[in-house]
């Protein structure tokens, strides 16, 4: 399975998580705390999407390059993906009247199902086709 296909097929349990999430969660946000509330749940979705999306992509460029190359892609990477969740965040609070509690309420959440997601995603591809 080359890249592409295995970022096409991580998008796809992404979009399922996200059906899902948001088929269970937005009507009863909706209608518990308004318009206003769902909204910025799905500001938060949105940026908790990239992450794990940008995580993901720099996971496969990275895995099969040298461990200096591939540790620097990961951890930096990392570090850069949270220093621009960071700056939306503020950015967001100061800038826009969104709710903050549902902003950030749907951002960790989702954050941590898409975490278990990657973490899935980094076991399969690490244990890969078994050689004989």
């Amino acid at each position: 399975m080359d890249a592409t296909e295995e970022i096409r097929g991580f998008v796809k349990q992404v979009a399922i998580v996200l059906a899902a999430g948001l088929a269970v969660t937005a009507y009863p946000v909706y209608t518990t705390w308004g318009q206003a509330s769902l909204i910025a749940g799905l500001v938060g979705c949105a940026i908790s999407t990239v992450n794990v999306i940008a995580g993901v992509v720099s996971i496969v460029w990275a895995i099969d390059k040298p461990q200096p190359v591939f540790l620097k892609t990961i951890l930096g990477g990392m570090a850069v993906r949270m220093a621009a969740i960071f700056i939306a965040l503020i950015l967001l609070v100061k800038l826009t009247s969104l709710d903050v509690l549902s902003l950030v309420g749907s951002m960790f959440g989702f954050y941590l199902v898409f975490q278990v997601l990657e973490l899935r995603f980094i076991v399969k591809r690490g244990q890969g086709p078994k050689e004989v």
